[in-house]
């Protein structure tokens, strides 16, 4: 479990010990449980704050335009 410091009182996630070897939803399932909050959480010093924009394009599709002009 993650331990907040009074500087930073978000979890740090290099503290997570999550097996590889699981399952993906259930390595998923775990980090989330640890962190609490999976949109807000820190590295190191670095505060994170993960937010999703609807009408931006899929994950999926701005991978792809980035290996095609790789090419």
């Amino acid at each position: 479990m993650f331990k907040p410091t009074p500087t930073c009182p978000l979890p740090d996630i290099r503290e997570a010990r999550i097996d590889p070897t699981l399952p993906v939803n259930e390595r998923l399932r775990l980090f989330a449980s640890s962190v609490s909050d999976p949109h807000r959480f820190r590295v190191g010093d670095t505060a994170v704050e993960v937010l999703f924009d609807d009408g931006a394009p899929s994950l999926q599709s701005c991978l792809t335009n980035l290996c095609k002009r790789f090419q």
